[in-house]
């Protein structure tokens, strides 16, 4: 059975799901805002594969979904979630999707995205998320669909933290995470900004700056420096997922948006200090 929505009703070729209502209804409290996606001739399909016990796993008709079996819960919904992004993003060539951080820092005039990368573990949702509390505008912590003509655009997916929070979280943020949290599953919350700090499905802002990130775990004073393009590429690589793309032309895409960019580099102990910091730095 077929059913509608969440899908993902992209400008261009929509995205319709094909999984049980109950994982529909766990991606949809991740998803609240993706519209339903109908059917149309050149819609490109995900389907959720359930074994006995529970366990799920995806294909999609755009791409080859990574052949993972993820256990039923919102561990799922968020897999159903990336490969729902996937779909999109391998059916249109237009996108490519940077696994990534990024805030408006000025929310009332914002001339731009600023983008976070950084490894696994490098601290990008602790410290967006704690931009945010500073006075930022979320557009995403985990996912960043990017055009060609640099405009980044938000899915309004709930953001996740780890647990526990750093000991040097604020009384503020920590009182933030208690009153925005929706969903805990394991170690990670699911937090529910308002509608003043994160960006609605489908707004985008160019893309203005690439801030690569150097967490240190001994006590460190945020450090903002210059970083060169070829080294913000070596950066980008692994976290672009574009399969439409061989490599050298994700090469070749991957050097423009660096070169249009401004290219920085961070290295930081604390990611309230450095979110202070960043604020005061780039404020526009």
């Amino acid at each position: 059975m077929e059913h509608r929505g969440p899908g993902f009703a992209s400008p261009t070729r929509p995205v319709i799901v094909d999984a049980p209502q109950a994982l529909l209804d766990l991606t949809r409290a991740q998803a609240p805002h993706w519209p339903e996606a109908a059917g149309a001739d050149n819609a490109v399909h995900v389907t959720a594969l359930t074994a006995d016990d529970g366990s799920v796993r995806f294909t999609a008709s755009s791409y080859d979904a990574p052949d993972v079996v993820l256990p039923s819960g919102l561990l799922a919904a968020n897999g159903l979630i990336g490969t729902v992004i996937g779909a999109f993003v391998a059916a249109d060539p237009e996108w490519i999707c940077l696994h990534a951080a990024a805030v408006a820092i000025s929310p009332v005039d914002p001339s731009g995205l600023t983008v976070l990368l950084g490894d696994t573990m490098a601290g990008k949702s602790t410290l967006a998320m704690a931009l945010v509390e500073a006075g930022a505008r979320l557009w995403c912590d985990d996912r960043l669909p990017l055009s060609d003509d640099m405009q980044g655009m938000a899915l309004g997916l709930r953001p996740k933290l780890r647990l526990p929070l750093p000991d040097s979280a604020p009384a503020s943020f920590t009182a933030f995470v208690e009153a925005r949290g929706t969903a805990r599953e394991g170690s990670m919350v699911y937090l529910a900004p308002s509608e003043q700090a994160q960006a609605a499905f489908g707004e985008v802002l160019p893309v203005r700056r690439l801030i690569t990130l150097a967490r240190s775990p001994q006590p460190q004073a945020p450090k903002l420096t210059q970083g060169g393009i070829a080294e913000t590429v070596k950066h980008l690589v692994p976290v672009t997922f574009a399969p439409h793309l061989d490599p050298m032309t994700r090469l070749t895409r991957l050097r423009q948006v660096a070169s249009a960019c401004e290219c920085l580099h961070l290295t930081y102990g604390d990611s309230f200090e450095a979110a202070e910091f960043l604020m005061q730095e780039l404020d526009e």
